[in-house]
């Protein structure tokens, strides 16, 4: 018995992570400004559900508090390390297409387009990724917002280092009446490609990291299944009040070097140029 409640905990377990990886998986809007960012509820009300079902069938299968208590974390903290990078992913798309709009804008001020017109001229044909973000921009400009805000408030919206560069061109320009911003705005364009590339580079090698992570997260969640169905003569041990601050002690071991392997392959975006207090967003907000 058992063995089919541990072995029921572990289905329950994988299905839990199906769910969650799967919902992970929709394309859904890139990263947002405050109004139209992705709500996390639902996935949060997923996982703690799995969570906490993990977490009872595998106390009622053992008795052991410590096991009830990894199989929680491992049911909250495994969805997002097992399932696709898709966070990397969606911000490589997003430097491309803030690259492309920097080249897009680059070519349209050349033929002597301003740069208002200009930019409501490219905002139409931009990417996918970024053209939510432009919308309210190209609005404001409509509605006779002065440029630097609004440029300001779309930095706010994209919130990405990539795209400070970009809009720092276009501000330097409404500021100071420059002329020659094409040039500048090819420069940031170029500088966007050379770090997708590098991004891609980086991303072979995370990849790797990612699927060892995956076999040895396998290995370890197969090794325990197979134990506690097969073998719980060498698990008994565990039952005792020493045996649970051992098996603790392995959990938090594992879970660490989990955590550093993670890290190992993590990416840190450039710091941003463009940022503004609380209260400066406030007051930027509350000016019509």
């Amino acid at each position: 018995m058992r063995a089919l409640f541990a072995l029921l905990g572990a289905g329950l377990a994988i299905a839990g992570w199906l769910i969650v990886t799967g919902l992970r998986s929709q394309p859904v809007p890139q990263r947002a400004g405050r109004a139209r960012r992705r709500p996390a509820g639902t996935h949060s009300t997923l996982r703690i559900v799995g969570a906490l079902a993990a977490a009872a069938v595998v106390g009622a299968a053992t008795r052991w508090p410590v096991a009830a208590l990894l199989a929680a974390a491992a049911a909250w903290l495994l969805p997002p390390v097992l399932g696709p990078d898709t966070p990397h992913r969606r911000s490589l798309e997003r430097i491309e297409a803030i690259a492309a709009w920097a080249e897009d804008l680059a070519g349209t001020l050349q033929g002597a387009a301003g740069i208002e017109q200009a930019i409501l001229e490219t905002a139409a044909s931009a990417p996918a990724e970024i053209r939510t973000e432009l919308d309210p921009l190209v609005e404001a400009i409509r509605a006779g917002v002065r440029l630097p805000q609004a440029l300001r408030a779309l930095a706010d919206e994209l919130g990405d280092p990539t795209a400070d560069l970009v809009i720092n061109v276009l501000l330097q320009a409404a500021a100071h009446q420059a002329r020659d911003i094409a040039t500048g705005l090819t420069g940031v364009g170029r500088a966007a490609r050379r770090q997708a590339s590098m991004r891609m580079r980086v991303a072979a090698g995370r990849a790797r990291i990612r699927t060892s992570t995956r076999i040895v997260i396998t290995v370890v969640i197969t090794a325990a299944v197979l134990l506690a169905m097969f073998a719980q003569n060498l698990l008994r041990p565990y039952g005792t009040p020493l045996g649970q601050v051992i098996l603790a002690v392995l959990g938090a071991g594992f879970g660490g070097a989990l955590v550093w392997m993670v890290r190992t392959g993590r990416v840190e975006d450039l710091p941003r140029i463009l940022t503004r207090t609380p209260t400066e967003a406030r007051e930027s907000g509350g000016v019509s």
